[in-house]
């Protein structure tokens, strides 16, 4: 089945768009609870650079780029890099999603927050930083709210990263996640919305009602599959460092002791957060780290064709998906869920369009 590509360029802060231009070798990624990446190539070569505005509409760091597959944005982010080669005569376009803008925005007005809704915290910040002098990009926030209120100071003199400390609050104990989610409004223009879920975002698969995509080999639907085992990564005990130096340096820990009963060795690990001085903020960033490590690391990827069922664009990152897998790895047949929390695509223009799956353990 024939899919159209189009990707267009934008200004970042007026979000006009100023260019369409012909990629090729385009591969993006999309991770939960991070920025994916895009990589493509321009061939100047017999390309009236004027016509296209190609150096007007590629601007590192001034310009964004959308990606339309068949009428739907899936994509979008920053440019932030451009190299050209000349033997070859190729312009690259290296991109990352609209969430890495707030990795170069800082929280520089000392900022409290008590017994407030940990998504209208995240949800402020992103306010915050769009409203200070050319630094509106435009992304939409909401007033979705979790339940969990927390207490929170960030200091001036601090310069906390506005992206970092949105992913601090995702990654405690009793935590969300978020992405900012691309789409054409009623207008056909494109849009950026903050997007927060509580305790997830995605389909959690029901034996009783969801419904989830089933990927399978022997199959038509799994072209090939690799499966990573990592447990040199993994940490039954987590020693948060806060702020202060010496005897005076706030401590937090944090123990699986799960792991231990289970007949695992003691594990331990070290993470730093300088700037926390609150005691309670700080153990539940222990304890969000250690139940996110303790347990080995199963990261499958699968690549499928993007037309065979089900098709890209009926699961998003974040969904809980079925494997059944039958092959010599498995003593019997697996079946069982996992979470999609990456996804690479590969638009094929020289051959088949391919989707690569990343999927994890999920606790549902």
């Amino acid at each position: 089945m024939a899919t159209t590509y189009r990707y267009l360029f934008a200004d970042l802060l007026t979000n006009n768009i100023i260019a369409e231009l012909p990629l090729t070798s385009v591969s993006f990624t999309q991770q939960l609870n991070q920025a994916g990446t895009l990589s493509g190539q321009l061939l100047l070569s017999g390309l009236n650079a004027n016509t296209f505005n190609v150096l007007n509409g590629t601007i590192p760091a001034k310009t964004g780029i959308y990606v339309d597959r068949n009428g739907t944005l899936v994509w979008g982010g920053v440019i932030w890099g451009r190299p050209y080669n000349s033997d070859s005569q190729t312009l690259s376009i290296e991109a990352r999603e609209f969430e890495s803008y707030f990795e170069r925005r800082k929280i520089t007005t000392t900022t409290a927050f008590t017994n407030t809704d940990q998504l209208s915290i995240a949800q402020n910040l992103i306010t915050q930083a769009q409203s200070a002098p050319y630094g509106n990009i435009g992304v939409t926030v909401g007033t979705e709210t979790s339940g969990v209120l927390l207490s929170r100071t960030y200091y001036s003199y601090e310069y906390k990263q506005v992206y970092g400390a949105i992913q601090d609050l995702a990654r405690q104990n009793n935590g969300f996640d978020f992405n900012i989610k691309v789409s054409y409004d009623g207008s056909g223009n494109p849009t950026k919305i903050l997007q927060l879920g509580y305790p997830r975002i995605g389909t959690v698969y029901s034996a009783s009602s969801a419904t989830v995509p089933v990927f399978e080999l022997p199959a038509s639907n799994i072209v090939s599959y690799s499966l990573t085992e990592d447990g040199s990564v993994s940490a039954n005990t987590i020693y948060a460092l806060g702020a202060g130096s010496n005897e005076g340096k706030l401590i937090a820990t944090a123990e699986d002791t799960t792991k231990f009963t289970n007949g695992y060795p003691l594990l331990e690990e070290q993470v730093n957060y300088s700037e926390i001085t609150d005691s309670t903020y700080l153990a539940q960033l222990a304890t969000g780290q250690v139940l996110s490590v303790s347990n080995p690391i199963t990261i499958f990827r699968i690549t499928v064709p993007a037309y065979a069922e089900p098709q890209f664009g009926t699961y998003s990152l974040g969904d809980d998906a079925r494997l059944r897998i039958t092959d010599s790895r498995f003593v019997t047949t697996l079946d069982a869920i996992y979470r999609i929390v990456g996804l690479t695509v590969s638009p094929g223009e020289d051959g088949p369009e391919r989707v690569t799956l990343t999927l994890t353990n999920t606790t549902n």
